[in-house]
């Protein structure tokens, strides 16, 4: 993935926050990457052996080449080693090769323990994967490197195996909210990004509770939502002002001005 803001990439932090949805030429490169890397790593068959079969290209270099920088960058912080990552990477091939992406619930099915544990490992879940107590949406997100994900319901959170994440900006918010994002939040602490970022995917898609959602009147797509929300909070804002901390007021005052401007001068296109 290589998003950029201002024609520059975008942080290492603002990468493992974000996931975009994989394009046509997704899985295409993958494999390609993947046959690629292991020519290089002495033919296919050249890796340490690991539970559920022979592991793929090892090296950093290969891996990133073929996983992507965010999921690598996030395995080594997670401490996912370069083995779980290989055989991870193999099962990701064997998949896209396949054609599983029709019918993922089946083909996480047909894994040994030693594959579905490096799936486990890679997507950093808790729990056992229990492929039968999924949805079609977790189990395709468990066949996609971190960076990646679909929303198949569109309803903002997207189903990893059991796991429901949120992230901001949505995968189909207009490319001009996904650059004022970048720029507004590119020098900000990782604690106050997810803070303003949590604030805009609740008023784009509501609150959700207990299961329960709470409508809201905005679309993802729509690149008038994005600038009539970051209005609303402007105005909120004045309204409590009495209510809150000058230096609250101050920060998200500047936040949100500086948002909205940049939001201003983005494409009105989808």
């Amino acid at each position: 993935m290589d998003i950029r803001a201002v024609g520059q990439p975008i942080t290492a932090s603002q990468r493992h926050s974000y996931a975009e949805a994989p394009d046509s030429s997704f899985y295409q490169t993958f494999q390609s990457a993947f046959a690629a890397a292991s020519a290089v790593a002495d033919g296919a068959a050249a890796g340490p052996e690991a539970a559920g079969g022979q592991a793929g290209p090892t090296s950093s270099e290969a891996l990133e080449a073929i996983l992507g920088r965010t999921h690598t960058e996030l395995s080594a912080l997670r401490g996912v080693g370069a083995d779980s990552q290989a055989v991870y990477a193999k099962v990701l091939d064997k998949a896209y090769a396949s054609g599983a992406m029709s019918n993922p619930r089946q083909f996480l099915s047909s894994l040994s323990a030693g594959e579905l544990e490096a799936v486990r490992r890679n997507h950093c879940l808790a729990e056992p994967i229990d492929v039968a107590a999924i949805s079609e949406e977790g189990a395709r997100n468990l066949l996609l490197p971190e960076g990646y994900c679909v929303d198949l319901n569109g309803d903002g959170l997207d189903e990893v195996g059991a796991g429901l994440i949120a992230h901001f900006p949505p995968n189909e918010a207009p490319a001009a909210v996904r650059e004022a994002w970048f720029q507004a939040t590119a020098a900000m602490p990782d604690g106050e990004a997810m803070t303003y970022g949590l604030m805009m995917h609740d008023a784009v898609y509501g609150l959700h509770i207990d299961g329960q959602n709470t409508p809201s009147p905005y679309k993802a797509d729509d690149m008038d939502s994005y600038r009539q929300i970051v209005s609303n909070f402007l105005a909120a804002l004045e309204a409590q002002r009495g209510m809150i901390s000058s230096e609250q007021y101050a920060r998200d005052k500047d936040f949100f001005t500086r948002l909205g401007a940049l939001l201003a001068l983005g494409s009105s296109g989808v």
